[in-house]
């Protein structure tokens, strides 16, 4: 069957401000599961980071995670109006969607206080941290053109189950991720779990279902160390089109 035919396409039918609506409504524990494996995993690497956020859609919450231990934030998606959502907070335009509930949601998380005080500051330096938007393409070998760099850090979350349609091509698609963290550092993504697809108001678009075993079956494919995989998983809310949610990291060999 021809995918083409039977989902709905990311350029032409995704609306950035009907999927904040139906799953960044509030925080809720399928977000602080992830922000809770973020954490973890950014506590086990230096500070200082360079770290990109891969396909980012229009959230800002990862962000409102990674800013602490990141000097810069460079933030990518394949979508257009995404990345205009993404820059209207960055600009503190007055009809920007509110990530304040995400930012003390991950205040909560990181055991700090949470004040009017913290969160402002937490948004302010997210602000600072974040210095690029650009699009970038999970299918294409080279995501963000040919003369890309490197992170230190690079964070995929519900990316490549979304663009791939089989395994093989899932593998692909980490493979091409993969070429923009720096030997030695980590790539970190969560996948939705149990269904072929996920609803965005009245579209459906397309998801490849992977277990834990794939995902570290797919990180030992292009290369990362076993010996640094992490995996955790979750039961999905009830009303939710997928079973569940699995998050993964693993850093790649340094070279040296």
């Amino acid at each position: 069957m021809d995918r083409s035919q039977e989902w709905a396409n990311f350029t032409t039918d995704f609306d950035p401000k009907v999927y904040l609506k139906a799953y960044y409504a509030r925080p809720d524990e399928e977000d602080r599961f992830i922000i809770r494996f973020m954490i973890a995993m950014l506590s086990k690497m230096p500070a200082d980071l360079m770290t990109l956020e891969f396909g980012g859609g229009p959230t800002l919450y990862a962000v409102a995670a990674l800013a602490p231990r990141s000097r810069e934030i460079h933030f990518c998606d394949y979508v257009s109006e995404n990345l205009d959502e993404v820059q209207d907070w960055l600009d503190n335009d007055p009809g920007a969607y509110d990530w304040r509930p995400y930012i003390e949601m991950v205040l909560e998380e990181e055991a700090k206080p949470v004040t009017p005080e913290a969160v402002a500051c937490r948004a302010a330096d997210m602000r600072r941290k974040v210095t690029v938007l650009s699009r970038c393409d999970a299918l294409a070998q080279a995501p963000l053109g040919s003369d890309a760099r490197q992170y230190d850090l690079v964070v995929a979350q519900t990316v490549t189950d979304s663009v791939a349609t089989n395994f093989s091509e899932w593998v692909a698609v980490m493979d091409n991720i993969s070429r923009l963290v720096k030997p030695g550092g980590g790539l970190l993504i969560s996948v939705i779990t149990g269904t072929e697809y996920y609803r965005v108001g009245r579209s459906r678009y397309a998801n490849l279902h992977l277990t834990g075993e794939d995902l570290f079956k797919g990180y030992q494919a292009i290369g990362y160390d076993p010996d640094t995989f992490c995996l955790e998983s979750m039961v999905a809310l009830d009303k939710r089109d997928y079973a569940g949610l699995t998050t993964a990291m693993a850093l790649r060999p340094d070279d040296s």
